[in-house]
């Protein structure tokens, strides 16, 4: 490879970019999943049983049945643009013994494959066992959950390729409002109800709403300069006068 060719930037894989998506078991098939709410911390956990056997030498070791744990601390928040009711789902799911669709989704893998958006996705079925609800001093409500994997998550098909899931299996604008808990809002959008309450009728998708013509291209080909120096040039002075 020349100096001068191409090279990858080393860049970290963000942890903040990972998010879970769900669907309750009660939803049409056409559904898409949605959300998981505001999401704090989250982990993982894949182990399989290890079988030890002793010899005269050293330890023979091999492993079996795998055991796997996907772990969210879902935030409750009001509003926030999620389109379904987070604390109430978790909860009949933990209640009622149903099983849970999860998605977990990794947007630092999220490029255009022939023309279409895909992000790298993980899904598995899963339990509720615990459904721990935590109320401290001076903080948001939260849930840090447990989610038991039934089976085993299903991450890249038997040839090591990832699964991937596009802009039509979120809700509608998902790709966009990931990261937004609101879009640009003017003054006459935005203000109480007749209840009282704050609210909005601002769209969250303001990807393209902004004045074109207040800046430069943020994409714009630029001109590089040549390698060669301009000719010298030395101003002539005027010639003194005789008088």
């Amino acid at each position: 490879m020349s100096d001068d060719a191409q090279k990858p930037i080393v860049e970290a894989q963000s942890s903040d970019k990972v998010m879970y998506y769900y669907k309750g078991p009660w939803e049409p098939m056409s559904n898409p999943c949605h959300v998981l709410g505001i999401q704090g911390a989250s982990s993982g956990t894949n182990t399989a049983t290890l079988g030890t056997t002793p010899t005269k030498q050293a330890n023979i070791k091999d492993t079996g049945s795998i055991n796997q744990q996907r772990v969210v601390n879902v935030v409750m928040t009001k509003g926030g643009n999620i389109l379904t009711d987070v604390a109430r789902d978790l909860y009949y799911i933990w209640e009622h013994k149903l099983t849970m669709l999860l998605w977990r989704v990794d947007w630092n893998t999220l490029r255009v494959e022939d023309g279409k958006q895909v992000v790298n996705a993980e899904f598995s079925e899963v339990k509720i066992s615990a459904l721990p609800e935590t109320e401290a001093l001076n903080t948001a409500v939260a849930q840090n959950v447990t989610f038991e994997v039934t089976g085993i998550a299903r991450r890249y098909d038997e040839n090591g390729n990832p699964f991937v899931l596009g802009p039509e299996d979120f809700d509608n604008g998902m790709f966009s409002d990931v990261i937004k808990f609101y879009g640009f809002t003017k003054p006459t959008q935005v203000g109480a109800d007749s209840n009282g309450k704050l609210t909005t009728t601002a769209s969250t998708n303001d990807d393209n709403a902004g004045d074109s013509k207040g800046t430069v291209p943020m994409n714009q080909n630029m001109t590089a300069g040549s390698g060669s120096a301009p000719a010298s040039h030395t101003p002539s002075l005027p010639s003194p006068s005789h008088s």
